[in-house]
């Protein structure tokens, strides 16, 4: 079974080189063939509004020259601009030449499952063509899964128009995808900066971004059949556990590696980068959780998980009383994330911290909507007040079922 990874904006082309980097250490990739072909080819789609930056990124990894789409202009950290397209003569075919190179690449895979989308929420092509791009997906293979790895920006301020573009963006990924893996700057910094006080690189960002989705995407020994051979299902295993309720989608990530410890101080380590509160002083509460424990040579992390662990993850994250099963658990007896002969574990979990981000979002769009700020950027592309409105309605249903299913 077969997953084919769409990366898309300059930043979805950065993280998809430090992940693609990780994911080929891992020998089970290559040999069950889910993420790579049998050429050790990998099964991506590279796509960008500008060539430089997408071309130098994608001549240090094993990527089809014809998988690589490039426009010839930026979209201007504007949504509407990467939505609609430019309509200028030879430059508006981005999206169908994306879905043709994605056609081709879905018809070389031996059985088809599912597109990872990976692409910021702030970036014009990030935003703009990644929803565009979910909507077609959608509609091309709906049969099939899709999820997004979405970045997003550090609330502070990237751009002007950073949070119409992440409204606008979780509005679409809310309504096309399965499960929306959402990675935010401010808590990959504030992680990183605890580990080391000098100043953090994008590579460091970018590496633990990666680290985070190979933690939960790479073959594990759980989900491998008798024939010893991986079938790639990890992405969409992840999803079917995590998104009980079809309208809570959204994915947060917890992952750390080190050596010589056990996997009660390896998981304890883990949560103490957890935030368990809002501002308010209440917990936050989650839908559910996955634990993937990495490095298990000795076939002792599920005994451990039994033995006490679950229930300290039960207590830390505040698993709804409603779900009879709130913790699902694998392992896999090799690690390629973190320092060699080390230990990893990674926490995927339909968190309720993602409410006082998309409320974030929503007051701060809604600041500048009620103001006319920019507005007129986006209506220059044909995006109206009308979709505006319906994007804040999506985000307040969405915000209201979190807070309906956590009560």
């Amino acid at each position: 079974m077969s997953t084919v990874f769409l990366h898309v904006g300059q930043c979805g082309n950065q993280t998809g080189r430090t992940f693609w980097k990780t994911v080929i250490k891992d020998q089970n990739v290559n040999d069950s063939h889910s993420f790579v072909d049998h050429n050790g080819i990998q099964r991506s789609v590279h796509v960008d509004s500008e060539p430089k930056v997408i071309w130098s990124l994608t001549r240090s990894m094993k990527v089809r020259e014809k998988n690589v789409c490039a426009g010839k202009r930026g979209r201007g950290s504007n949504w509407a601009l990467g939505y609609k397209g430019v309509q200028s003569a030879g430059d508006d075919h981005l999206t169908d030449d994306t879905m043709e190179c994605l056609r081709k690449e879905v018809e070389r895979c031996d059985h088809y499952m599912g597109v990872v989308l990976m692409h910021s929420l702030s970036g014009g092509t990030g935003s703009g063509l990644g929803s565009r791009l979910s909507e077609m997906i959608r509609e091309e293979y709906p049969m099939n899964y899709l999820m997004s790895c979405a970045i997003a920006p550090c609330v502070s301020g990237e751009s002007p128009l950073q949070h119409y573009n992440s409204l606008l963006t979780l509005s679409h990924l809310h309504r096309f995808s399965d499960g929306v893996v959402l990675m935010q700057n401010d808590e990959i910094l504030r992680k990183l900066q605890k580990r080391n006080e000098k100043s953090v690189s994008f590579n460091a960002m970018n590496q633990s971004i990666a680290n985070n989705l190979c933690g939960v995407f790479l073959p594990t020994e759980s989900l491998t059949p008798s024939s010893g051979c991986s079938t790639g299902m990890e992405p969409w295993d992840m999803v079917r556990t995590l998104c009980p309720v079809p309208s809570l989608k959204f994915i947060h990530i917890l992952q750390n590696a080190r050596s010589k410890v056990g996997w009660d101080g390896l998981v304890t380590q883990t949560l103490h980068s957890l935030q368990r509160y809002n501002a308010q002083g209440k917990p936050f509460k989650s839908v559910a959780n996955l634990v993937v424990g990495r490095g298990d040579s000795c076939q002792s992390f599920l005994a451990a998980m039994k033995r006490g662990i679950e229930d300290k993850i039960k207590s830390s994250y505040s698993c709804v009383a409603w779900n009879p099963m709130p913790v699902d658990y694998w392992s896999a007896r090799r690690n390629t994330l973190g320092p060699r002969d080390s230990s990893s574990v990674t926490i995927a979990a339909n968190y309720g911290s993602v409410v006082d981000y998309l409320e974030t979002v929503l007051e701060r769009s809604k600041v500048m909507f009620e103001a006319g700020a920019y507005l007129h950027w986006y209506q220059r592309y044909g995006v109206c007040q009308e979709i505006f409105e319906a994007a804040f309605e999506t985000l307040r249903s969405v915000i209201a079922d979190y807070k309906a299913a956590l009560s």
